[in-house]
């Protein structure tokens, strides 16, 4: 019996993985040909630590300008749900948790004490990702709580809107610490989730086409990474 339930558990993650695998595909495809794009000299996440120590600033300064420097870096995307958050960081593209973890690295490095957390749920406003409209609306995220003495604040690189104690999105559930043995659990239930995303800008694409969304400019430009 008991060797009959591991077959079938292991052939439901298979076919779950496969699935996945699958339907990222046509994500994986519409990926940009350039594999690394440079900020002012900075690719990789050691440039962006040594381009940190040279400010040669300190405190919540310190946590604005590699908050900063991130964000700017990143375009929001959904297409590389499958890259490390060093990768993500050298490409210039990539989702929450991505983001969060690049950013982390480099606080680890300059000595600035963060904790990654989730959200289940969280809202959103309509912006433009992956040069498709998306309507906005809840999902999970994954961004820092950064203390600096007694204080401790919101710290999310998801858009140059950011800065520490002010983000671009609201919370609607329970706030819980990451840690590193989910990764595997939020990475999965991530690559579902921008998988999910994606499909309903493609939706909504659809719809602009035959009835256009009204949305002002000003709108989309203030959200354009959430």
């Amino acid at each position: 019996m008991l060797k009959k339930l591991v077959v079938v558990f292991v052939g439901a993650g298979v076919a779950g993985g496969t699935t996945l695998s699958l339907l990222t595909l046509s994500l994986l495809r519409r990926l940009p040909e350039h594999s690394h794009v440079a900020l002012n000299g900075i690719t990789t996440l050691d440039d962006a630590v040594e381009a940190c120590k040279r400010t040669h600033l300190h405190g919540w300064a310190m946590v604005e300008y590699a908050q900063s420097l991130v964000a700017r870096k990143f375009t929001y995307s959904r297409l590389n749900t499958w890259d490390t958050p060093a990768r993500a960081f050298e490409r210039g593209m990539g989702y929450c948790e991505q983001q969060t973890m690049a950013l982390k690295y480099i606080y680890d490095r300059v000595g600035i004490v963060s904790r990654p957390v989730f959200a289940l749920r969280c809202k959103f406003h309509a912006q433009v990702v992956d040069d498709m409209l998306w309507p906005g609306g809840i999902s999970g995220h994954t961004w820092l709580r950064v203390s600096v003495g007694a204080k401790e604040v919101d710290v999310c690189p998801g858009s140059v809107n950011n800065t520490p104690g002010v983000t671009q999105f609201t919370v609607l559930s329970t706030v819980y610490n990451w840690y590193p043995w989910l990764r595997p659990l939020t990475h999965f239930g991530s690559s579902i989730e921008n998988i999910r995303r994606d499909m309903m800008a493609r939706h909504t694409a659809k719809r602009v086409i035959k009835r256009p969304i009204h949305i002002t400019q000003n709108e989309v430009a203030s959200h354009q990474s959430a």
